[in-house]
């Protein structure tokens, strides 16, 4: 079972937060008369009005200082209003610098205006820090002794539930609530300007619906909220990530397009629900469309299908998969173990790199796993764990969503460090 050039553990992989495109080195773009976009993660829409700016989101930490020196730099203004469009950390946690800044400019407190979920996101946020730390740290591969989940440093002053109307500096905002991302997102429309601030509705890749570590999105909703915006017939549209967005057709084709993948996943697995076909069935059963791949804003570099198809089970089913015997069924590991032993480890290990040979790497996973759980004699086990990181390996440098990839990458490294920590003799 000797593997020629074995990974090790000097080579660990991360799939670079950078791969999400967002051009942070630009200069913040004006695409009509008082609206402004400050690229970074994610980006900040602003709006010059008589009374002061009017932004929209706040990137994350590691952002947020250049943004407040190109919002000095380019406007010397103070904040009025910030619309937060939902409460995740690239968008909504960073508020305290933007106070900082109006303190600077001579100007009061900014008022903060957000859908009224988002508080109920905030509380959860500080009762599962602990959680939220971990998944993010594989999610987004974050390495040890940086914090991969930093606590949203305020709640906003002001907020509401189906839409909300305002003017500031003689100029009207509408916003409007529209799940999708999270159940607390809004969307921000200012009719003078024919200007549309979409949050992560839109955000220049496959939409981040049924994200394998995080709580339950919304499918079908997030197709509604951007055909929302089309009716607005918008000739700007400021994204939560990715460019801007200029010309009513070219907003209209993008947003319908995304709308369109969205609601044929959606139809596809309810139409296979009601025939009474079970969850994994299902998973397995819809075909994703190959136009999708060829559109820039809608390639899985973030989110994709399958976990669309995830998510829409999880919105509309239980856990239970039709199948009986999983209804309390033994651990997974239990049972490989058992399998295993008809067999026996080694004849396992050498059918998993049969279908490696193959290229069936996510079969051989399969089969790896259950001769790891047989607890095999250490060198079966450390070539087990070398194997395994191999076809993690692979399997992360061929996938395109940032997530998948990293939760793959996330694996290798453990498998290498498994295997260099296992002892010789036991």
């Amino acid at each position: 079972m000797n593997l020629s050039k074995t990974p090790s553990a000097g080579n660990v992989k991360r799939a670079p937060l950078l791969d999400l495109k967002f051009e942070e080195k630009d200069d913040p773009q004006n695409p009509g008369d008082g609206i402004w976009m400050i690229p970074s993660y994610g980006n900040m829409g602003v709006v010059e009005t008589e009374q002061g700016l009017v932004v929209v989101d706040v990137p994350m930490g590691p952002f947020i200082a250049k943004t407040i020196k190109r919002l000095h730099n380019t406007f010397g203004a103070p904040v009025h209003t910030i619309f937060l469009t939902h409460g995740h950390a690239d968008h909504a946690f960073c508020l305290n610098p933007l106070f900082e800044y109006n303190e600077k400019q001579g100007g009061p407190p900014p008022r903060v205006i957000a859908q009224r979920n988002i508080l109920k996101r905030f509380n959860r946020y500080r009762m599962l820090q602990g959680f939220n730390d971990h998944i993010n740290r594989e999610q987004f591969a974050v390495p040890e002794g940086i914090s991969a989940f930093p606590l949203p440093d305020r709640n906003p002053d002001i907020t509401f539930d189906g839409n909300l109307s305002t003017r500031v500096g003689g100029i009207d905002f509408h916003a409007y609530h529209a799940e999708g991302e999270t159940d607390d997102h809004l969307w921000v429309w200012v009719p003078e300007k024919k200007a549309v601030f979409s949050g992560d509705l839109l955000i220049w890749t496959f939409p981040n619906v049924g994200n394998p570590f995080k709580v339950q999105r919304y499918t079908l909703e997030w197709a509604e909220g951007l055909e929302a915006i089309v009716a607005k017939q918008p000739e700007i549209l400021i994204p939560g990530h990715g460019p801007v967005l200029q010309g009513r057709d070219r907003i209209r084709k993008i947003c319908l397009t995304v709308s369109s993948a969205l609601r044929y996943l959606h139809d596809e697995v309810v139409k296979r629900l009601n025939a009474g076909m079970g969850y994994e069935d299902i998973l397995h059963d819809i075909e994703f469309l190959p136009e999708w791949s060829q559109k820039d804003y809608l390639v899985p570099r973030y989110g994709c299908p399958t976990f669309v198809i995830h998510g829409i089970l999880r919105q509309y089913t239980g856990w239970y998969d039709g199948n009986p015997s999983n209804l309390f069924a033994p651990k997974k590991s239990e049972i490989a173990r058992e399998v295993t032993g008809l067999v026996g480890a080694e004849k396992m290990a050498v059918h998993a790199h049969q279908l490696q040979s193959e290229g069936r790497a996510q079969m051989a996973l399969q089969f790896t796993d259950m001769a790891l759980a047989a607890e095999p004699e250490p060198a079966l086990r450390r070539s087990l764990h070398r194997l395994k990181a191999e076809l993690l390996g692979s399997l992360g440098d061929r996938e395109s969503s940032f997530i998948a990839r990293n939760i793959y990458y996330t694996g290798y490294n453990r498998e290498i460090r498994l295997a260099d920590a296992d002892p010789e003799n036991d």
